[in-house]
């Protein structure tokens, strides 16, 4: 029994860090804790399993970089194709790189959750044109021997329609055509069905290239270096023209994000920015007089501080909040011990997060299910635990070869009647780009624009540039 309360004591501890003051009046926190030392130790005795996202559209995500635009039918239809096979020689290099990361796959979709499907054929691939897709197996000796295909795609462009889609879903999908920004994490939903589909899609919005994935196969560490592969292999290629105009995309389904991004000096650090952010969290919230910020998360790559293979890892989230007294925030150093230990109890996989996800992998229930709990929004006797787990924002900050666009969605906990957002910071050789996508009444660059301020008014980053 005494090893039962000193693991109840533990977790409320863990949540005074960040929780709204008064929480210990709420059963629903205590029923959470009772259920997670009930379960716990069960959950790590079993296979592990991802419980963040069982393939639906909240946990899409996209990365970007500025690459030459195509100006013809044929440039777009050349960059289709160098498209294609760059990222299909991304899968085939990377896959089995990330730990519980398999690439190599599409995701299937069922009534007991979505899986990854092992892919039989890495050159079966998707291009969307208008309203059409066309699937087709790429020629392994690289995209210049690809002529057949190219007037393939140059007929559905001046209007033929491509025949039905049968067999297996596509390993990815190109849209040729501009995106849209606000939809381009969906990108690799132009090829699904209702049995599933591909879970990376690589697309343009303007002047960038655009990948998107689904973030229940790969991890942002993962997917940046995905991105960097396929943006550098996509040298511009010759296709026919077309005497017609491009049709235009058919949106995919999924939620409209507001996206901006800044170029700031690197190294950003992240408990500065994340100082900052919950000061602007509190300032938005309203309640000048309240005592802390509303929570948000940090994700946190598990396993040894000096291990440099942690970041191909999954992420947990380490959940922050900053406190205030007589509307003042509590000084960087304060803010920044409490920080450390919430990092490195996730780190070592001894967090509220960690335990809290052993504790749903015990439940004896689908995988759906308790991909569903994660994933649902507050129910009524629920809403204080489900507030302050989802928090307003998250915050990430990642090292990348290159400086990327990196855009999510809110968690699909935080209500879209109020502002929610994901900051990402991408860092590398020669800079680092913030980027930040909204939901609700928040309008992404203000908002990008008063965090970076608040952070370089404080003396943790330089001001950003347009």
């Amino acid at each position: 029994m005494s090893g039962r309360l000193d693991r109840a004591r533990t977790l409320a501890a863990m949540i005074d860090e960040f929780a709204p003051i008064g929480w210990r009046r709420d059963p629903a926190w205590w029923a959470l804790v009772a259920g997670t030392v009930a379960l716990e130790r069960r959950g790590q005795r079993t296979a592990p399993a991802y419980l963040l996202s069982d393939g639906e559209p909240g946990a899409d995500t996209f990365m970007a970089a500025t690459t030459p635009a195509p100006d013809s039918t044929g440039a777009w239809i050349g960059w289709a194709i160098a498209s294609a096979h760059a990222g299909r020689d991304a899968i085939a290099r990377c896959d089995g790189a990330f730990p519980d990361q398999p690439l190599a796959v599409t995701i299937e979709r069922a009534a007991d959750g979505a899986r990854a499907a092992p892919v039989t054929d890495l050159h079966r691939v998707g291009f969307a044109i208008g309203d059409a897709l066309v699937v087709a197996t790429l020629d392994p000796r690289g995209p210049t021997h690809e002529a057949a295909l190219a007037h393939r795609l140059a007929e559905v462009i001046a209007g033929a329609r491509p025949p039905p889609v049968s067999g297996p879903p596509p390993l990815l999908v190109v849209a040729i055509g501009d995106d849209t920004l606000d939809r381009a994490h969906h990108g690799h939903r132009r090829a699904w069905t209702g049995r599933g589909g591909p879970w990376l899609g690589i697309a343009r919005v303007g002047a960038l290239t655009v990948v998107s994935t689904c973030h229940m196969i790969v991890d942002g560490f993962g997917h940046a270096e995905l991105t960097r592969a396929i943006v550098h292999a996509t040298e511009p290629l010759a296709g026919p023209e077309v005497e017609a105009t491009m049709p235009p995309l058919v949106a995919g389904p999924g939620e409209r994000l507001d996206v901006a991004w800044r170029s700031i000096a690197a190294p950003a650090r992240a408990l500065p920015l994340a100082h900052g952010l919950g000061v602007v969290l509190h300032r938005r919230r309203g309640a000048p007089a309240a005592p802390r910020s509303p929570s948000f998360q940090l994700p946190v790559a598990p396993g040894a501080i000096d291990d440099p293979t942690r970041f191909a890892r999954r992420v947990r989230p380490a959940w922050l909040s900053v406190r205030f007294s007589d509307g003042r925030p509590e000084p960087l150093e304060v803010f920044a011990a409490r920080a450390k230990r919430a990092i490195a109890r996730e780190a070592a996989g001894a967090g509220l997060a960690s335990r809290l996800l052993a504790a749903l992998a015990g439940v004896p229930a689908p995988l759906a299910i308790k991909r569903g709990v994660v994933g649902a929004g507050p129910a009524r006797w629920t809403r204080g635990p489900a507030d302050a787990l989802a928090g307003d924002a998250c915050l990430s900050v990642l090292a990348t070869a290159v400086p990327l666009i990196a855009v999510s969605a809110p968690p699909p906990q935080i209500p879209r009647s109020r502002g929610s957002a994901v900051v990402t910071i991408a860092t590398g050789v020669g800079g680092a780009l913030a980027a930040i996508a909204t939901t609700g009444p928040w309008p992404a660059a203000a908002l990008l624009d008063e965090w970076l301020t608040e952070v370089s008014s404080a003396g943790g980053a330089p001001p950003a540039s347009r």
